[in-house]
């Protein structure tokens, strides 16, 4: 059930895309066909995160549906998660090469959800009303870094980005609001990604 409401709420929130292309081979494709993909190292997504990603308005936007998972490695099983989010790029490409590009600034947030029983999107009864303000299967993610980009002559690939950055997420950022001995360094962690074009 959980997951049916997910995918569909997913579907509704890109339907409002489907008319925005950015050139004549984008409009030929279906609009829930990707025009990329998202593979990612850390940052709040699952230890490796992959899944498709969509464009607009000239690459200065894009959104992203990432299924991450962590390994076992101390804990007691693999936790497996969902994120979707929306890249945003203020700045526009810098040129260092012919075929080479900087783009300064890219910003990401996001929302994840943890599939396994332990992680609930409510609290059980054994809890007074309102004693939690969180759920523990839902994390708002969120990021700051820097990309660059390599234009490719042909085939089916049209670039490869690299991006790296520095991400958190909604509970332990109000955490450090609340324990002054919370540094930066405890509450960020960085992430390095790879984004492939069609």
């Amino acid at each position: 059930m959980k997951i049916r409401l997910l995918v569909s709420v997913l579907c509704l929130l890109s339907f409002p895309f489907q008319g925005i292309a950015q050139d004549k081979e984008r409009d030929s494709r279906n609009w829930y066909a990707p025009d990329g993909v998202t593979l990612q190292f850390a940052g709040n997504t699952g230890m490796f995160s992959a899944g498709p990603s969509y464009s607009f308005l000239q690459d200065k936007l894009s959104a992203e549906l990432l299924y991450g998972f962590v390994p076992k490695l101390d804990g007691k099983e693999v936790l497996h998660l969902l994120t979707v989010r929306g890249v945003y790029r203020p700045i526009r490409r810098v040129d260092l090469s012919r075929q080479v590009q900087w783009t300064p600034l890219r910003m990401n947030l996001g929302l994840s959800y943890y599939f396994r029983d332990q992680f609930s999107t409510s609290w059980d009864s054994s809890y007074p009303k309102n004693y939690y303000w969180w759920t523990s299967s839902l994390r708002i993610t969120g990021g700051i870094g820097t990309e660059l980009t390599r234009q490719l002559n042909g085939g089916t690939l049209k670039e490869v980005s690299l991006y790296g950055e520095l991400s958190t997420y909604d509970l332990i950022v109000t955490s450090a609001v609340k324990d002054p001995t919370l540094t930066a360094w405890d509450i960020l962690s960085f992430a390095v990604g790879v984004r492939a074009g069609f």
